[in-house]
């Protein structure tokens, strides 16, 4: 049997569960299969509901941690973290998780130290010679093992109340030049660009395109369109279809799309509950 296969069964399971007794700890099995199946948006509103009813919950705070680390945002899964110790005790896998966490902030001298205490103890591990694998190679070529796609540390998403704070988070993401929110017609109701961008006339390019999918797919039967992508020599112009509005980005042309996706995707999610 695959492995989504056995986490679709695992999914099923514990969403059963947790329908049957909503204060059910297995909030945090349920949020960490859904973090391995790539679902980083369900895996963290999940675990979040979870720690809100179970703060005290060690286990809890240690997928937060991993879920964390896998958006990118290395400053809260160190915060998790430490509630996980603080709650449960230090351990190989938090002081592993730990090393991680440094790497990826650029620490590494700290990281190194915690994983040759970590290698003398267990010299075959293969985690561990990795991990110092990875802080060579960093030091070799000089570059800081930074998440190109590191929030700055005064935007979260958690934090997103409204419109005004979803363009500010997106901009804040390396990669995006512009964010704005735009009626069908392109009257923007929010924005944040780059002072070189008109948001008149991206509103005005962002409803046009739109209307032109939305014509042409309509008469094939594709249903609603869900995102539009156009690529240029300089520009990336992302329009995702959000309540009654569009969600627009202007991106440059080396910004990871893929972890971005990511992120909108858990944007739009937090939005949609925030506004219910």
């Amino acid at each position: 049997m695959c492995p989504t296969v056995l986490l679709d069964e695992r999914i099923e399971k514990c969403e059963k569960i947790l329908t049957e007794n909503t204060e059910s700890l297995i909030f945090a099995a349920l949020a960490d299969a859904y973090r391995k199946k790539g679902d980083l948006a369900k895996a963290f509103h999940v675990c979040n509901r979870g720690l809100k009813l179970h703060l005290d919950y060690g286990p809890g705070h240690l997928v937060m941690t991993k879920i964390n680390v896998e958006r990118g945002m290395y400053s809260e899964a160190e915060k998790e973290l430490s509630s996980a110790i603080q709650l449960d005790g230090q351990t190989r896998a938090t002081e592993l998780l730990m090393a991680q966490i440094l790497i990826k902030k650029g620490e590494t001298k700290e990281a190194k130290k915690i994983l040759e205490k970590l290698k003398s103890t267990d010299p075959e591990n293969q985690t561990i010679k990795d991990l110092l694998q990875a802080i060579k190679q960093q030091k070799d070529s000089g570059k800081p093992a930074h998440d190109a796609l590191a929030v700055q540390e005064h935007w979260h998403i958690e934090r997103v109340v409204d419109l005004k704070d979803a363009v500010g988070y997106l901009k804040s993401i390396p990669g995006v030049m512009g964010a704005m929110v735009a009626e069908k017609d392109g009257i923007v109701l929010e924005s944040k660009l780059n002072p070189k961008f008109s948001q008149e006339l991206i509103g005005a390019i962002s409803a046009r395109i739109t209307q032109c999918v939305k014509d042409g797919i309509s008469d094939i039967g594709f249903g609603k369109y869900e995102q539009i992508m156009v690529e240029t020599s300089g520009l990336v112009l992302w329009v995702t279809r959000f309540e009654h509005q569009a969600l627009v980005l202007c991106c440059s042309p080396d910004a990871n799309l893929g972890a971005l996706k990511v992120r909108v995707g858990e944007l739009l999610e937090h939005l949609s509950r925030n506004l219910e």
